[in-house]
């Protein structure tokens, strides 16, 4: 017979206490290990568009930019150049089309533009064999606007101020200039006789972009430019501290007659570019009332694609960051594929491929 050196309470007490430290340590068991943020850097790899005449588009990039390849993507149709565009056939015009005569997209997402690199000095040429022609870019002086920025009769963006007082410039080749793509997505030209060729470009409005630009960096791991010093050298941009500032003045020249409000900007580095971004432009009475940005899932220009080494560690790690999942991970003819909501209701795709991209 056993018999035991304590008492009753005593015993139970003791059980009692190893249940739970057994329930506890089941518990502990039970949760995932704390994820860590994989080592690749994502680079950039499509730009996703809701299109209600997918082939009419295609068209049209492909005549604007001949190197470009009519390909796939995903079981989607694509136009494949140094990005890929990646079009969703729609049966209705999506939102977020380019409005010529308000200067910007209605609604306004995160998501402003996709463009290509190039010396755009005789771009309006190019456009008019494509049948297009550029949007005006207002000077900031009453109604007078140019096709392209380096025509504007001042050097570089000026403010109110500026406009009143700027040094007289004579035309400069290249700048930036935009033009209407099909499904009312604006496309911007940009770049001068140094640029390489090259479609691969996106530009983004977020509400902080400072504290944007510390999110890609904290949690899809890009890095923020260098600071450059004055012997040519560089060092490693600390994160923005703090990265909260209160939007700059309006400048030209811009699609606005109201003027483009630049600062403060966002930068980040990616594995085979930058990224770019400037503050919400509906602020106050800009736009007859302070309108938040709206979700770029299902705007015309949809969402942002990246291309990742493994869609399930990157898919881990940030949902241990708890953000919004917009589609779980899943097979893609190239691979793997998922897509989460970033700063300001952007639509980010990770895809994992295969194969070449």
């Amino acid at each position: 017979m056993l018999r035991f050196a304590t008492s009753w309470p005593a015993l139970a007490t003791c059980l009692c206490a190893l249940l739970a430290s057994c329930s506890e340590a089941e518990r502990t068991a039970e949760q995932p290990a704390p994820s860590v943020r994989p080592t690749d850097t994502p680079s950039l790899h499509h730009a996703g568009l809701n299109s209600s005449n997918a082939e009419a588009a295609i068209t049209w990039y492909l005549d604007l930019w001949p190197s470009a390849e009519r390909s796939h993507f995903a079981g989607r149709e694509a136009v494949a150049a140094e990005m890929y565009l990646v079009f969703e056939e729609v049966d209705e015009p999506a939102p977020g089309a380019f409005d010529p005569t308000l200067g910007r997209s209605v609604p306004q997402s995160a998501f402003w533009h996709i463009g290509a690199f190039m010396n755009t000095t005789s771009s309006d040429e190019m456009l008019a064999e494509v049948g297009s022609r550029h949007l005006p870019l207002f000077t900031g002086r009453a109604s007078e606007t140019v096709w392209r920025s380096g025509l504007t009769p001042y050097a570089g963006i000026v403010d109110a101020a500026g406009v009143m007082s700027f040094e007289p410039a004579e035309a400069r080749s290249g700048g930036f200039s935009y033009a209407l793509a099909p499904d009312g997505v604006l496309f911007e030209l940009t770049g001068s006789e140094r640029t390489t060729a090259s479609m691969s470009h996106v530009h983004f409005f977020h509400e902080q972009p400072k504290c944007t630009a510390n999110w890609y960096v904290e949690t899809l791991g890009m890095a923020l430019p260098p600071i450059r010093e004055d012997d040519g050298s560089s060092r490693a941009r600390p994160p923005f501290d703090p990265c909260a500032e209160e939007r700059g003045e309006p400048g030209w020249p811009s699609l606005e007659a109201s003027g483009t409000i630049r600062q403060p900007r966002g930068t980040v580095v990616h594995r085979n570019g930058s990224i770019s971004w400037y503050p919400r432009q509906c602020d106050s009475a800009r736009c007859g009332s302070d309108q938040p940005l709206a979700a770029t899932r299902g705007q015309v220009i949809d969402h942002l694609g990246l291309a990742v080494e493994s869609v399930d560690a990157w898919f881990t790690w940030l949902s241990g960051r708890g953000i919004t999942v917009l589609e779980p991970p899943h097979d893609i003819d190239e691979g793997r594929a998922f897509m989460f909501e970033g700063p300001d209701r952007l639509a980010i795709e990770l895809v994992e491929l295969s194969g070449p991209r």
